[in-house]
């Protein structure tokens, strides 16, 4: 006896779909691919903003269309390029080796990423109430990522918007590497190069003057948005443990609050090294005042 089969497509072909399959299509190895793509993701759920950038290991990720509305964000649109960008959760993820696929911000932020410095310093002065990020991985060290985003004047993204792309997914990637494939030869930007140097060197090399590599392995956590807890089941010891780490970081960097100890960290950044080791923090303090520079957390309002 035969079974009644259905089909497994779950998206309605309606005429606006199929203009912009059309046109995703149609725009692959040309600059209108980008805008073809989020047009398409905007026909099958709501979207107030987004943007696709190109992440790599060797350099800072290359911001190719972003789309916002200024009026709703209090940061310069290259804050996060500056070096932030490297405690970004989807960052974090793409420099872990993540395969390619869909990630909402809900399931991939750490478990404090709402009270980090991270998330009150960017995402609250972006008018951002949530976030997906779509990764196609190009190779190990190279990802593209296509992101889309709502704002705090509206609902969340759901599980329906996800199943929705999901939908698209096959045929977003396969377009994505055809269009890699005609547009390959663009070349890096040294520039670019240099601050993620800038970047690494930060991490790697932040406080060691000062801190245990522990120590420092628990500071980049704390400053990530992970609690104690996580943070020692990432470290495999105990919380009691981390908290201690914790206290000494705050004793030996002489400070009080997450919100100094983020500071301090993105603001070393332009002080590091592109080559070798050697301790940011040292040269910032031992720079004068005036070459220091305003922190970014003068543009976001203190804690109430």
């Amino acid at each position: 006896m035969n079974q009644q089969t259905r089909s497994p497509l779950c998206l309605p072909l309606n005429a606006d779909l199929v203009s912009a399959l059309a046109k995703m299509t149609q725009s692959i190895g040309s600059t209108d691919w980008f805008d073809a793509v989020l047009n398409l993701l905007g026909t099958v759920c709501s979207i107030d903003s987004g943007g696709v950038m190109m992440y790599h290991r060797q350099q800072r990720p290359r911001r190719i269309v972003h789309r916002f509305n200024p009026q709703e964000r209090a940061l310069p649109e290259d804050a996060y390029l500056s070096g932030p960008y490297v405690l970004c959760p989807n960052y974090q993820l793409f420099a872990q080796g993540c395969p390619s696929g869909i990630y909402w911000l809900r399931d991939i932020a750490p478990d404090d990423f709402y009270d980090s410095e991270f998330y009150r310093v960017f995402y609250s002065q972006i008018g951002l109430s949530d976030s997906i990020d779509l990764l196609w991985r190009i190779n190990d060290d190279t990802a593209l990522n296509i992101f889309i985003e709502r704002s705090i004047h509206h609902a969340k993204f759901q599980a329906e918007d996800i199943v929705a792309i999901s939908q698209l997914l096959p045929l977003i990637f396969a377009s994505a590497a055809k269009h890699h494939e005609l547009t390959a030869a663009v070349s890096r930007r040294d520039t670019d190069s240099l601050t993620h140097r800038k970047v690494q060197n930060t991490i790697e090399n932040f406080a060691s003057s000062l801190l245990t590599q522990r120590e420092r392995q628990v500071l980049f956590y704390m400053i990530s948005g992970y609690s104690s807890a996580l943070t020692a089941q990432r470290l495999t010891t105990t919380e009691g443990t981390i908290k201690i780490h914790r206290k000494n970081i705050h004793r030996k960097l002489d400070i009080s609050s997450q919100a100094e100890l983020f500071s301090l960290f993105i603001n070393c950044i332009p002080f590091a090294s592109t080559e070798g080791a050697g301790d940011p923090l040292e040269t910032y303090q031992s720079a004068p005042k005036s070459a220091r520079g305003a922190s970014l957390l003068e543009a976001a309002p203190p804690r109430a």
